[in-house]
């Protein structure tokens, strides 16, 4: 299968677009702005990811390490609801303290040096009661979401409030907070009228007057002190979006419950979304970036829709939308959460969970780390190095290829972004509720005004079922020429006077590099071949962190690239560290705080980490033992500390019913412990005493729990578990004065297994100098 492409379509013109007006400069001289086309970062072209989190469905005690683990994991922004019911359940009565504290949350992100938006309503949805507007105001004799003086006064109060929390905290004050959501999918939906109470299936309104309230909110927020650089909307489905201030940013979602029995979504289809969205808007869309600020980190489990989102469906919607033009990337959920309890009941939507708002995060609702996490951060780290050469760069299609229908399983997916003939193909074998074959026999020709450029070079490669890819063409990286490779860019760093390039080798694709004699005088393979040709090099390489390729530039320099497999590029950070860029492959989770390289890991009480070059003699554990071993031009170092095995009683008063003893006496270096619980039922319940803990609708993976919150508690009290049954056969209803349901068949509540999962956490750090 030869798929061929001439790439003659002009380069993307950039201009100054709408936000032009929207930059600003905090008290170090760093800048933020905007052209039609993507963010700049100090007048660089930027693709940042932003990753959702909310502060008010988390223990703020643990908020810190939190954040660093979403920066780890890649996360440029931090985005974050502030729902009004969580602040003012009681007219009057503002609470700001413990998970509500919205200024330790921003300090915490100023600390961090995560930019941060704040979505502050009124409306916000968020799968929270009445959209997040207090029941209360459905008392008063107003219209929501109006230009109604009665509801505008108290949205006024509000606004007040959480200027009072944000002062001084912006980013031109040398703050974190550079954007500002007001209002949510406004003129588009609405969300469960919980308050009200009688009828399920009754919404809110989806807001009336259009552009002219938009005008009335930011006048209120800016007369409270709030001076964003920019303003953001959520813009899909025709939403009103004002032109001046504000970034409208769209939605992905493949997996939605709203949907019934839902078809393949579009989402997995490439297309020029700067010049054509994928749904309708109310903007001109070549006068703003493509920004998305609600791609599915996963999705939220109701009662009635009970969607598995599988990781590789992120992976594959984030290619897919980079590739088509969106130059902002944002998840909803990136961490997950738990719902606070109110004064007067549970603040949950109708038809969801009472308290779990896990999300099928990456990271979940106790912060336990999920697949998509590492899927996402390794498309972080090459958005991170290879950001300011993509985000110029135009999208150009096959004829056809917007056009394909998401039950097609016969035409291969595939699209290009480029610029003066450089640039990058992505290809694209996933789709949502189909399953898709393999690609057999695929080579790819590419005309360009560099010249002509096929992938592979000589041969063909597979395609795998679910896989999606990015490889690049005529790409000229620190006086490098890649002509062509079959491996994808992972990021770059540069290690003393070294510059290091890291791709990765897709299963099923070997791994090879065309480069331009040109600029690369000779080249050295540790593992694989080198076949010179009359213009270039031809290399063929073993894909593993212990092999390399040196390139001897024309000018003296040296730069050497790595070509990891897809195991070990699952496994990779990036991290300012110790005084230098650090390239760590671990098969723990890490984050970095305070100089400390922190490895956590789940039920495993070792762990190896390496790193690129030699740190002999530099490095100690705080605890355990440590073993150092060089491996190639990694520093492989093993750790390990005591096995800890909870004691756990398990007692079944029913088939349904469990009650859990647990020792919570844990070590040191054991940082949490989990509940893994695999049971048959419908819904569940944790209980510790008789506080709720958290709750379960049943989707098809095993319950999680995390217990280190809580773990004051189990000195105490024990874990209550319990299901309500499954129903399957028939149910039959009548009226008869009340209404009366008979079932017929059999019900289902039992547990399967119930186990206690350590999670061990080590640190790293480099001896100081005697």
């Amino acid at each position: 299968m030869i798929l061929s492409m001439k790439l003659d379509i002009e380069n993307k013109e950039i201009t100054s677009g709408t936000l032009s007006g929207c930059d600003g400069v905090n008290p170090n001289g760093d800048r933020i702005g905007f052209t039609n086309y993507y963010m700049t970062k100090n007048d660089q072209p930027n693709i940042p990811v932003v990753g959702e989190f909310h502060f008010s469905r988390f223990s703020y005690l643990y908020w810190e390490e939190e954040l660093l683990k979403m920066k780890a994991g890649g996360i440029r922004i931090v985005a974050s609801y502030v729902f009004w019911i969580h602040h003012e359940e009681e007219e009057g009565k503002f609470r700001w303290d413990g998970n509500r504290n919205l200024r330790h949350f921003v300090d915490l992100c100023s600390k961090l040096e995560l930019p941060l938006i704040l979505r502050i309503g009124p409306f916000c949805h968020g799968e929270v009661r009445n959209g997040g507007i207090p029941d209360w105001v459905f008392h008063k004799p107003l219209e929501i979401r109006s230009n109604d003086p009665m509801y505008l006064h108290y949205v006024d109060r509000l606004y007040c409030e959480i200027a009072r929390q944000i002062k001084g905290a912006f980013y031109q004050d040398g703050g974190q907070i550079i954007g500002i959501q007001l209002e949510n999918e406004f003129m588009h939906a609405g969300a469960p009228m919980d308050a009200w109470g009688y009828q399920s299936g009754v919404h809110l309104s989806s807001g009336k007057g259009g552009h002219n309230h938009l005008i009335e909110l930011q006048k209120l927020a800016k007369a409270a002190g709030i001076q964003p650089i920019f303003f953001t909307a959520t813009a899909w489905g025709g939403a009103a979006v004002l032109e001046k201030d504000t970034l409208p940013m769209l939605a992905g979602y493949a997996y939605t419950p709203w949907i019934p029995d839902q078809p393949p979504s579009g989402e997995y289809i490439y297309r020029d979304l700067h010049k054509t969205p994928a749904e309708r808007v109310n903007y001109e869309s070549l006068e703003y970036p493509v920004a998305y600020c609600e791609m599915a980190g996963g999705m939220q489990v109701s009662y009635h829709a009970r969607p598995l989102v599988a990781p590789e469906s992120i992976e594959a919607m984030t290619m897919v939308k980079l590739a088509s033009g969106s130059n902002l990337l944002g998840y909803y959920m990136y961490h997950g959460g738990t719902n606070p309890v109110g004064v007067n009941g549970f603040l949950h939507e109708s038809g969801l969970p009472k308290l779990t708002y896990d999300y099928q995060s990456p990271l979940g609702e106790f912060g336990r780390v999920s697949p998509s996490y590492d899927r996402i951060r390794t498309l972080a780290l090459f958005m991170e190095s290879f950001g300011s050469i993509l985000a110029p760069m135009g999208t150009q299609l096959l004829e056809g290829q917007d056009c394909i229908d998401s039950t097609d399983t016969k035409e291969l997916r595939w699209c290009v972004r480029q610029k003066d003939g450089s640039g990058f193909v992505f290809m694209n074998n996933f789709q949502d509720h189909v399953d898709m074959p393999d690609r057999e026999d695929v080579r790819l020709a590419l005309e360009t005004n560099k010249g002509r450029v096929c992938i592979p070079h000589k041969e063909t490669f597979t395609l795998k079922k679910e896989q999606s890819i990015i490889l690049p063409f005529h790409l000229m990286l620190d006086r490098v020429n890649y002509r062509s490779a079959t491996v994808q860019p992972l990021t770059r760093l540069k290690k003393g006077k070294n510059i290091v390039h890291v791709f990765y080798a897709h299963e099923g694709i070997p791994a090879e590099m065309v480069m331009d004699k040109q600029s690369v005088e000779s080249i050295t393979v540790s593992n694989g071949q080198v076949e010179e040709e009359e213009q270039d090099w031809f290399v063929r390489s073993t894909p593993g962190r212990n092999h390399s390729i040196s390139c001897g530039l024309t000018n003296g320099d040296c730069v050497h690239v790595l070509i990891l497999n897809r195991e070990e590029a699952l496994q990779t950070y990036r991290f300012h560290l110790w005084g230098e860029e650090q390239l760590i492959i671990s098969d723990a989770h890490l984050f970095v705080k305070n100089e400390q390289l922190v490895c956590t890991s789940a039920g495993r009480s070792q762990c190896t980490v390496s790193i690129l070059s030699s740190l002999t003699g530099e490095i100690q554990a705080n605890l355990g033992s440590l073993r150092e071993k060089l491996m190639g031009t990694f520093t492989d170092l093993e750790i390990s500390c005591p096995v800890y095995c909870p004691t756990v009683e398990v007692s079944y008063r029913k088939d349904n019913y469990a009650q859990i003893d647990l020792d919570c006496d844990w070590p040191s270096w054991v940082e949490d412990v989990f509940l893994k619980i695999d049971y048959d039922g419908d819904v569940a319940m944790a209980q510790i005493g008789d506080d709720l803990l958290t709750d379960h609708i049943q989707y098809g993976l095993p319950w999680y729990i995390g217990l280190k919150e809580n773990k004051h508690k189990l000195r105490d009290d024990k874990v209550n578990l319990s299901i309500t049954p499954l129903r399957k056969w028939k149910v039959k209803s009548y009226v008869n004065q009340a209404y009366v349901k008979r079932f017929e068949g059999v019900e289902i509540a039992q547990f399967n297994h119930i186990q206690a999962i350590p999670h061990y956490r080590l640190a790293l750090t480099k001896k100081s100098k005697e």
